[in-house]
């Protein structure tokens, strides 16, 4: 696992060849996509005039509000790499038949078409991330994706003139392609449709985990509880919820500047076309700055204090950039608002990743798909209303009279619109330690170690080697194990664990490990760390996260709003999670197995793969360990990475001890 203090650059990024993969893929249906962008305008107002294009640009957006929802229940349901391909290769093919059905019907149902599969592209793509880089990486990664996204831009634009150009030779040179006289944006579209075939061959070649959550015929009631689970998530989740909102509203605010800004900066800075394209220039690279510094920035800051410091400070500059007189101060606020807003899209992606579980990711990304479609539509289509209905008004003051443009007073209100979407944001950050970001371990002097790990994975061997080393160089522990670490605990764990409990039901269960937790924290773990003790603790908050989050489906972030109200915000400094492929573990765990070891196989890979998601999550605190190494090797892992994390409370290092087993390991 890569340690998360490695310093992370995009050219490392770069060599990993299944994040190039995925990087030459974007940036090339990206490029294809503007490029398809221009030709099918061109291609519209060929046939159908100034109104076939806002037809069609119309139908570009409509999908966004029926068929985004539903792309996230494909992401998070289907085979993410098949999906991807297919979304390609079906592009493509619709993009190359545009030019042999040139109506506006045809027009109009491609169009619909193109943007779904764009719609179920985009989440495959964002919910695959983490299984391509880890997770110290993800920032950096959404900047270089972001990149993709938007560098190809202008190069489309010179693309489409050179395609134009060469189809107009060639409907000349070649007999064959005298058809393309006139039709010259019919290569540019051809291009557009050799594009996504590339990415779909990119895409092949990634290796991804099977994304597959389910099996069997397809059921529209498992897709429709799907949909619905989605959404109620998005709903009720404190932080995710308000990075969605301030998404919107930040888009919101852009599509007022694309739609008021031409007007704007003719009619009030006198500047013109070519002063709006200036404007435009230095808006662009001051995002592409935004997203190559926001991983520096992320080093220092809380992403979550970033986002929304980056909606405030933008929609602060764009209130800024609307008083202006002339063109001139324009330039360096127009830069600043980029900056921010390449900054706040970059992070608000890295919170997303980092917050949600690989389950729900899929439709967490097509709801913030819908709602930057949503906001752009709003601030493209009805700020220009409100402008015109506003109109050109002065007020006279005693020093000076101030003009009152519709434009100016409708970006004043945008950038309002930003500010409070940043201020809306910041809510997500009180409720950051629920989710495992922080802890009220502030106040306490010692330090929390916690081994985690499936059944057998060798915890208890580990534990005392550990143990035994802290206590040869006089450090004062305390070491203690869940469910059990008192008496009132060692109670519960009977109940527990009680082979005869066959009936009890999955909350219950939650609910009994919450109540050892909350009697274990009161009564041995925040005593000891408050004087200033090492607490080694066999599991901790992570397994009921794994094993009653994941395994037995109740929702990993149910179960750790459950877990931090029980140990009033608690949280490890460090865990180490020892890896073991689920059936080996249990072959070494015994032939006595208790009512948790006799779950079943699907029970313990769900659990394996949950403790996978969380050290992804929260590699600040999860160290991963291969428990199939030997004993020794394991040791001088877990002594190395205590030695780069524990500051003072790191003893004198010294060699690997030799190891005698402490008897049979602890089940869960």
């Amino acid at each position: 696992m890569t340690s998360s203090q490695e310093k992370v650059t995009f050219l490392m990024l770069l060599k990993n060849r299944n994040f190039l993969k995925l990087f030459l893929a974007q940036t090339v249906s990206s490029l294809g996509d503007w490029i398809g962008v221009i030709a099918i305008a061109v291609f519209a107002q060929r046939i159908g005039g100034t109104t076939a294009v806002g037809a069609v640009m119309t139908a570009r957006v409509l999908p966004g509000f029926i068929a985004g929802p539903i792309a996230g229940v494909i992401a998070d349901r289907w085979d993410r790499r098949k999906t991807m391909m297919v979304a390609d290769l079906l592009r493509g093919a619709i993009v190359f038949s545009l030019p042999f059905f040139p109506t506006l019907a045809y027009l109009l149902v491609a169009s619909m078409l193109l943007e779904s599969l764009t719609l179920v592209w985009g989440p495959a793509k964002d919910a695959s991330l983490p299984h391509v880089v880890p997770q110290n990486h993800i920032t950096h990664a959404n900047s270089l994706n972001l990149i993709a996204v938007y560098g190809p831009w202008p190069l489309a634009s010179l693309v489409f003139f050179l395609m134009a150009q060469l189809a107009g030779f060639l409907s000349h040179a070649v007999p064959a392609l005298e058809g393309l006289a006139g039709n010259e944006d019919s290569l540019a579209l051809w291009v557009n449709s050799l594009t996504f075939v590339f990415s779909a061959a990119m895409i092949y070649t990634l290796s991804l985990p099977a994304s597959r959550r389910r099996v069997g015929k397809l059921d529209f009631g498992e897709v429709k509880r799907d949909l619905v689970e989605g959404l109620q998530f998005i709903k009720n989740d404190h932080q995710v919820r308000p990075w969605l909102l301030g998404i919107a509203f930040t888009f919101t605010a852009a599509g007022g500047v694309f739609s008021l800004g031409v007007g704007f900066v003719d009619d009030v800075l006198g500047g013109g076309p070519r002063g709006f394209a200036f404007l435009i220039g230095f808006l662009g690279m001051g995002m592409i700055a935004g997203l190559l510094s926001v991983g520096i920035i992320s080093k220092k800051l809380h992403k979550d204090v970033i986002f929304s410091a980056a909606l405030v400070f933008l929609g602060a500059g764009l209130v800024a950039l609307a008083s202006m007189n002339s063109l001139g101060p324009t330039i360096p606020i127009a830069a600043a608002l980029g900056f921010c807003g390449g900054a706040a899209y970059s992070t608000g992606y890295s919170l997303i990743h980092e917050k949600v579980t690989d389950d729900l990711r899929g439709r967490t990304f097509s709801a913030a798909y819908t709602v930057i479609r949503i906001g752009t539509l709003v601030g493209l289509g009805l700020f220009p209303l409100f402008a015109g209905a506003i109109g050109d008004n002065t007020l006279t003051l005693p020093f000076a009279t101030l003009d009152l443009p519709g434009s100016r007073v409708t970006l004043w209100f945008a950038g309002l619109f930003a500010v409070g979407g940043g201020l809306l944001s910041m809510r997500a950050i009180t409720h950051r330690g629920g989710k495992g970001q922080s802890s009220s371990n502030e106040d306490l002097e010692g330090y929390f170690v916690v081994f985690e790990g499936g059944e057998g994975a060798g915890k208890s061997t580990q534990i005392a080697a550990f143990v035994e080393w802290l206590e040869a160089r006089g450090a004062d522990v305390v070491t203690t194990r869940e469910p059990g670490g008192t008496e009132i605990g060692s109670r519960v764990r009977e109940v527990l664990l009680d082979k005869g409990a066959t009936e009890m039901d999955p909350r219950a269960e939650a609910l009994l490990y919450a109540a050892d937790r909350a009697q274990h924290v009161a009564q041995v773990i925040r005593p000891a760390l408050a004087e200033g003790k090492v607490v080694v603790s066999d599991r901790f908050v992570d397994s009921s996260l794994a094993y009653q989050g994941a395994g037995r489906d109740l929702g990993i972030d149910e179960i750790a709003e459950l877990s931090e109200w029980a140990t009033g915000g608690l949280m490890p400094d460090l865990v180490f999670f020892l890896k073991i492929d689920p059936s080996a573990g249990l072959e070494r765990a015994g032939a006595d197995p208790d009512r948790l070891e006799s779950a079943g196989g699907d029970f313990h890979q769900k659990v394996a793969a949950a403790y996978l998601e969380l050290a992804a999550r929260f590699p600040q605190r999860i160290v991963v360990l291969d428990s199939s190494q030997s004993k020794e090797q394991v040791h001088e892992e877990i002594l190395r990475a205590y030695g780069e994390r524990a500051g003072k409370h790191v003893p004198e290092t010294t060699l690997a001890r030799d190891f005698a087993p402490p008897g049979p390991p602890m089940p869960r």
